[in-house]
C-alpha cells in the first residue's frame, strides 16, 4: 500500500506541476514603486532606417546613427518557426526587431518611444541632457544623432556624440568578430571643459524588449533577469515575466538598486539577449520594463480584422527591457574614462555560450530552464537534463535524427532503471509471500478486536515483529529514481534548441512541438478545454493507449488495498493524455517508447525470467512440476 500510495503522490505532484505551468494564474508583475524620474520626449522620431551593418557567417546587425543603437538583428543559421505564423522574411530568422516594441503617437497606451537593443541612456541624470523643468518631459541618447565611423574592414561601428555645453564626449564602439554571436562594446567618456571635471555620469545599457518569441504555453516568454552575486560569486539569476498585465505608470516593472551584477538578460525560449560588463566592471543597479507587444497585435489584427480596441489595460503588454546601470568619472580634462561589456544574441544553446567564452553569464541557461522553481531543484533537474541532453547529442552524431536518439535514449534510461527495479521486484514479492502466509492471523486479529482499533494495532504489530514483517526500504526507489529523469527529460524537451525544428519521420517535423497530423486552422470549439485544442494530435493518443495497456499488463495484487490503488492509478494516463496533448512531439516519443519497454517487460522477460515469489514464477514452476510428472 506504502508503494502504491507514493506512486499516486509523485505523480500527481507532477500533475500539479505540469497544470501550474501551463495555465498559470495571471499574476501581475513584482512592482517596487519605482517611478520614471522623466518623461520620455517624442520630438525625435525613431529611426526610419538602420543602415549601418555589422555582420559575420553567423549573425547580421543593423544600426542607425540615430540613437547609436540597434534596430535588428538576424541569425543566419537559423529559419523561422514552421507553423507559429510569424512574420518570415526570407530564410535567416529575424531574432530582434524593435518596431515590435514602438510607441503609438496619439493612443491611449502611448508611453514610450521605439525600444532598440543595446541603447545607450543617460539614467537619473540629467547633466548631458537637461529635462524641461515644468512638463519633466526629457530627450534621451536613443534620440541624438551621434557621428559615425566606419573601422576595421567594416566589423566595427565607433558612435560619437558631443555636449560642448556640459564639456563632454561620449563615444559607443561595437566591435562583431568572425565566428561570433557577441558584439564587443566599449563606452568612453572624455571632459572637454571644468564643468565636467570631478562629476560621475550614471548611464545604462539597455536589451531593449524586442526578442523574437515562441508560443508555448509550456514555456512562458519573453522574460528578463539579472544576475546576483555573493562575495564576488553568481549566486542567483532574478527573473521578471510580464504578463499582459500593465504595471502602475506603464514603464518601470522592477529595479534592483545591489552593486556587483555581472549581467542583464532578456530571454526567450530559445535565444538570449545578454549583456555582461568585462573585467572588474560590474553594473551598478539594473531596471527592467514592462513593454507593449506591437507584433502580437500585427498577427492578432492580421487574424481579426480591423476590428481590435486597444488601450493601457490591453493583454499585449507582454514584452519586457531591462538595462544594467553604470558609472563613467570624468577625471582630468581630455583625459577619458571607459568600460567593456559583451553583448551576446544568439541561440540558447550550452555548446555555443560556453563558461570559457562567457564567464557567470553562460549559466543564464541553467537559471532560466532548470533552477527556477523548487520544483526543478527537488528533482534535481539542473543535474539531471544536462545529462540526458548530452546522452541525447552522442546519440544523435551517431544516428543523425534526433527522434531515433530519443528513443535510445529511454532504451538506455530504462536498463539503467532495470536491474534496481528487478531488486525491487524481488524484495516486494518476499514481503508479499511473507504477508500471504500471516493473512490467515491478521484476518482473524481484524475480525475479533473489529470495534477496538488500538488494540488491533497493537495486535497487528506484535504480529509484524513476531515474523520480521516490514515493507523493504527499497521498494519504492526505481519510482524515485524515475520521477527525476521523468521531469529532467520534460523540461529539457520543452527548453532545448536541440530538437527545435527537428523532423522524425513522415508527417512530424518539429520533435519540439506537437505533431500535428491534422491542422484544424482554430480551435476546436471556444470554451476550455477545447479551446486549446488546434490540431489532431496523434502521438498523445496512441501514448495513452500504450499506457493503459501497460496498466492492464500488470499482475492484479491480491491484497484489497492495493487492487483498490491499481484501480485509481488507471486515470493517471488519460489525465496526462489530456495535460500533455498540445505538448512537445519528442516527449510522447518518450512515453511511447517507455510503454512498449514496459509491455515488453511484462509480456516477455518476466514470463521467460520470472521474479521469485511472483505469480509468474508459481505458474511456471507449477507448470514444469506437471511436465515432469507426466513424464
Amino acid at each position: 500500500m506504502g508503494k502504491r500510495f507514493i506512486t499516486i503522490a509523485l505523480w500527481s505532484l507532477v500533475a500539479v506541476f505540469i497544470i501550474n505551468t501551463c495555465f498559470s494564474d495571471k499574476e501581475p508583475p513584482a512592482n517596487t514603486g519605482v517611478q520614471s524620474q522623466w518623461l520620455e520626449s517624442f520630438e525625435v522620431p525613431a529611426p526610419e532606417a538602420y543602415d549601418l551593418v555589422l555582420e559575420n557567417e553567423l549573425v547580421r546587425t543593423e544600426w542607425s546613427a540615430n540613437g547609436a543603437s540597434c534596430g535588428r538583428i538576424l541569425l543566419k543559421e537559423f529559419t523561422p518557426d514552421l507553423h507559429d505564423g510569424a512574420i518570415v522574411e526570407g530564410d535567416w530568422l529575424v531574432i530582434y526587431d524593435s518596431t515590435w516594441v514602438e510607441e503609438k503617437a496619439g493612443s491611449s497606451y502611448s508611453s514610450y518611444r521605439r525600444r532598440d537593443a543595446f541603447r545607450l541612456l543617460e539614467n537619473q541624470s540629467d547633466f548631458l541632457l537637461p529635462a524641461n523643468p515644468d512638463s519633466r518631459v526629457k530627450q534621451n541618447l536613443d534620440s541624438v544623432q551621434w557621428d559615425v565611423e566606419v573601422l576595421g574592414g567594416g566589423n566595427e561601428l565607433v558612435f560619437k556624440a558631443s555636449f560642448p555645453t556640459q564639456g563632454v564626449d561620449l563615444v559607443k564602439s561595437v566591435r562583431l568578430e568572425p565566428g561570433n554571436y557577441h558584439i564587443d562594446a566599449e563606452i568612453k567618456a572624455v571632459p572637454r571643459s571644468k564643468v565636467a571635471v570631478g562629476r560621475d555620469l550614471t548611464l545604462s545599457l539597455s536589451t531593449g524588449g524586442g526578442i523574437r518569441t515562441t508560443d508555448d504555453n509550456f514555456y512562458p516568454n519573453p522574460y528578463v533577469g539579472v544576475g546576483i552575486t555573493d562575495y564576488g560569486e553568481l549566486d542567483d539569476v532574478d527573473f521578471l515575466l510580464p504578463d499582459g498585465s500593465p504595471v502602475p505608470n506603464r514603464a518601470i516593472a522592477e529595479q534592483w538598486s545591489t552593486a556587483g551584477i555581472p549581467f542583464v538578460v532578456e530571454g526567450s525560449k530559445y535565444f538570449l539577449s545578454s549583456i555582461r560588463a568585462l573585467g572588474t566592471n560590474r553594473f551598478q543597479g539594473a531596471v527592467a520594463e514592462v513593454l507593449f507587444d506591437d507584433l502580437a497585435v500585427t498577427q492578432d489584427v492580421a487574424l481579426e480584422g480591423d476590428n481590435i480596441t486597444l488601450s493601457a489595460s490591453s493583454e499585449y503588454w507582454k514584452r519586457a527591457s531591462v538595462s544594467g546601470i553604470f558609472n563613467l568619472h570624468l577625471g582630468a580634462i581630455d583625459t577619458y574614462e571607459a568600460k567593456q561589456f559583451q553583448w551576446y544574441i544568439g541561440p540558447k544553446d550550452t555548446r555555443v555560450m560556453t563558461e570559457e567564452k562567457y564567464g557567470e553569464m553562460a549559466e543564464v541557461i541553467h537559471y532560466a530552464d532548470y533552477g527556477r522553481s523548487f520544483f526543478y531543484r527537488l528533482f534535481l533537474t539542473s543535474y539531471v537534463a544536462p545529462v540526458l541532453l548530452w546522452i541525447m547529442n552522442m546519440f544523435h552524431s551517431l544516428v543523425g535524427n534526433w527522434g531515433i536518439a530519443i528513443i535510445l535514449l529511454t532504451v538506455v534510461v530504462k536498463a539503467a532503471v532495470f536491474p534496481i527495479m528487478r531488486h525491487s521486484q524481488i524484495k516486494m514479492a518476499a514481503y508479499q509471500a511473507k504477508m500471504a502466509k500471516v493473512k490467515p492471523q491478521l484476518d482473524a486479529i481484524n475480525k475479533k478486536h473489529a470495534k477496538d482499533p488500538q488494540k488491533k494495532n497493537e495486535e497487528t504489530m506484535k504480529l509484524y515483529r513476531q515474523h520480521k514483517l516490514s515493507p523493504p526500504v527499497g521498494g519504492c526507489l526505481p519510482m524515485f529514481l524515475q520521477m527525476p529523469i521523468f521531469v529532467g527529460l520534460f523540461q529539457a524537451l520543452r527548453s532545448s534548441i536541440l530538437i527545435r525544428q527537428e523532423p522524425f519521420f513522415g508527417w512530424i517535423d518539429d520533435l519540439a512541438k506537437p505533431d500535428a497530423l491534422i491542422d484544424f486552422g482554430g480551435p476546436v470549439l471556444d470554451f476550455f478545454p477545447f479551446s486549446g485544442v488546434t490540431t489532431f494530435n496523434l502521438l498523445p493518443l496512441i501514448m495513452v493507449i500504450l499506457w493503459v495497456m501497460h496498466q492492464r499488463a500488470m499482475p492484479k495484487p491480491t491484497d484489497p488495498q492495493q487492487a483498490q490503488m491499481q484501480k485509481m492509478m488507471a486515470f493517471m494516463p488519460i489525465l496526462f493524455g489530456l495535460i500533455l496533448y498540445n505538448y512537445a512531439a519528442g516527449l510522447s516519443l518518450y512515453m511511447i517508447t517507455s510503454s512498449l519497454i514496459g509491455i515488453f517487460e511484462q509480456q516477455i522477460i518476466r514470463k521467460r525470467w520470472p521474479v521469485p515469489g511472483s505469480p509468474q514464477a508459481k505458474a511456471k514452476e507449477e507448470a514444469a512440476a506437471a511436465k515432469s510428472g507426466s513424464k
